[in-house]
Formats: C-alpha cells, structure tokens, sequence
C-alpha cells in the first residue's frame, strides 16, 4: 500500500487540516478591541505576505518553470499594471473582481490538496465521486454569503460590492442553499459507502470536513473583512507548508536551479525556518514600499487617489494597486499551479523518499 497522506499524517494533520483551528483567531483578536485594519495587518505580516512571496519561488526565481512557460510568466507582469487601472477607475467593481477571485483561490486550494489525496488512494475515485467533492467545496462558502448579498450587507474594505440586482432575491439564496444541501448529502452518502468498503481516505475526509465546517458559517460574522481573515490565515498556512514541501521534494531531485531557491529549501525546522523567514522579510520590503509611498503622497498633499466617485484615500488605492497587485499575481500562477501533474499530486518515488524530513 503506498503512503496515503502527502508527506506523512503528523506533517499533513499539523499544517494541512488542524491548522483550520486558526479560523477563530482574527475574530477573537477583533473581539478583544483590535481594529480590522489591526487584525489584517497582523495576518498580512504572520503569513499573508509570506505566502504570497513563496509563490514566486516556484514561478519567476525557478527558470525552468520560466523556460517552459514564458508566455504566461511574461503576462503575470502585466496583473500589477491591470490592477492599478482598475483599482483607480472603479474600485467597487475592483473590490467585487477580488472578493471573487479570492474566495474560488482559497477553494481551489482545497481541491488540489484532496485531488493530492484522492490521486494516493488504492481505489482511484470515479468522476462521479471527485465532481462530487469538488462541488461540496465550491459551494459551501457561498450560501450565508448569498443572504448577505440579498440583504445589501455584503461589504469589503467599508465597500458593497456589486452584484446585478436583476439576480438577487430569495431564489438566488434558494440556489445557493439547495446546490450546497444536494452536494453535502452526496459527499456524506459516499464517505459511508467507502468507510464500510474500507477506502475510505481519512486525510481527505477531514480536509473536507474541516473545509465545510470553517466556511459555511463564516459570512454570518458581522465584519466581512475579519471573517474573511480567519479563512485567510488557514488557506495561508497551507500554502507556506505546501510549497516548502513541493521545493524540498524538487531540491532533492536536483531540479532547483536558483541558489536562493536551494538555500531556503533545507532539510528540517532549520530550514523551514530560513524559508519562512525569507517570505517575511520580503513582505516587510513590499510594506515598507508601500508606506513610502504613501508617506511621499502626504508629503505632496494628495490625500485621495482615483477617477471621480471612485476617489478613495491615497494610502489605500497605493495598497490596492501594489499589495493586491501582487495578491492577484499569486492568483493567477496559482489558477495555473493547481491544474497541473506535479511532485505533489502524482506520488512517486521521490515524494516517498522525502517522507521522514520535517515530520
């Protein structure tokens, strides 16, 4: 029987499932008086920023990714660009792109991981049964998010984001809640099946649980913008622990071309601790532009930036264009990553080899 988890059930159960246990931790934080601008910032800082910078060791700092796709690496540095004119002619619809593209990044993320798992499996799922899983992802965040949308209390960054009036009403929420109910049954209704066949995939069945349980609820929480960060910091984690892990296997290999890229792919804590510092203090460079800026900004007397009634402060619209131009630029390798066959979600012999480093 080969290895059913991606690395091992310690590794996997730390970083992959259990750490969904840190969802309540930027609602607690704002409960106790912090800011949601504190709270963000606070996430940004831990893991935000750092899973955004470690994207980029696995696309631009690896030039056999850049050699064997350089139309779609050279079009990422167009994403910056794109952002900063969308941002400063219409943030509403700006902030609704995001919002939308956020939420499906986090949910593709979960479909990778348990396509990580389904693909280690003795029995390989049948089509029925992965569009199955994969529509109970899709579509558990979006009920209580849809009474929300209806109720006009949907906002982001104090923003209400647009959504076409002809669409909204108690049929949309139907939808969304019905969609969700008939996936939720189905997935139930095969993880009885495979447990009393014994293929059951435990790993799996817990990701998926722990996906249900931290996002069918969240969109009740009063403030969005907190909300979303307890999902945020989970999808985070996942990530820093997912691609550390996916560069080990590739600098075992001997695929690691960049020496940096080899340098903060060590073996063990010592090395993921050179990783995860590295991320941070490339998030503390992109923040320390981004409040430059800013500070020049003030310095100049322009306190608001953009077009019309689109004007928002200028700290903020200088965030929107480089912090989430940068965001949008790990969406859009990572709409691309988590398509596709690699050290990951193919187990071979060299994934199995590097089972025991960082257990």
């Amino acid at each position: 029987m080969q290895n059913r988890w991606i690395k091992s059930p310690k590794w996997d159960l730390t970083w992959l499932i259990l750490s969904v246990l840190v969802v309540p931790v930027a609602p607690l934080l704002y409960h106790l008086g912090m800011t949601p601008a504190g709270v963000a910032t606070v996430i940004m800082l831990a893991v935000g920023g750092p899973h955004v910078f470690v994207t980029f060791t696995r696309t631009n700092m690896d030039p056999r990714f850049v050699r064997n796709h350089s139309a779609y690496t050279r079009l990422a540095y167009l994403i910056p660009l794109a952002t900063a004119a969308f941002a400063w002619f219409a943030t509403p619809l700006f902030l609704t792109v995001f919002f939308t593209w956020a939420s499906l990044h986090v949910l593709q993320q979960i479909t990778y991981i348990a396509n990580c798992y389904s693909n280690r499996q003795d029995v390989l799922p049948t089509r029925l049964e992965r569009w199955t899983e994969y529509g109970l992802i899709f579509s558990c965040l979006y009920p209580f998010a849809t009474v929300r949308m209806v109720e006009g209390t949907f906002t982001l960054d104090n923003t209400q984001l647009l959504v076409p009036e002809a669409i909204l009403g108690p049929g949309l929420i139907a939808a969304a809640f019905g969609i969700f109910g008939v996936f939720l049954v189905g997935w139930i209704a095969l993880s009885v099946r495979r447990y009393l066949r014994g293929t059951l995939h435990y790993g799996k069945t817990a990701l998926l649980a722990a996906t249900v349980a931290a996002t069918f609820l969240t969109p009740l929480f009063p403030n969005l913008d907190v909300a979303f960060q307890g999902i945020n910091s989970w999808h985070c984690i996942q990530y820093l622990a997912l691609i550390w892990y996916a560069n080990r296997v590739r600098a075992d290999r001997g695929e690691v071309e960049l020496g940096f890229v080899r340098s903060i792919s060590a073996k063990g804590i010592p090395g993921f601790l050179r990783y995860y510092l590295s991320a941070v203090a490339g998030t503390v460079l992109i923040i320390s532009v981004v409040f430059g800026l800013a500070a020049l900004a003030r310095h100049f007397g322009i306190t608001t930036l953009g077009a019309g009634e689109h004007k928002q402060p200028s700290e903020m619209l200088i965030y929107y264009m480089i912090g989430k131009g940068l965001l949008l630029t790990h969406y859009y390798y990572d709409t691309f990553l988590f398509t596709q066959r690699d050290e990951l979600s193919v187990p071979g012999a060299a994934t199995a080899r590097m089972a025991q480093t960082f257990a």
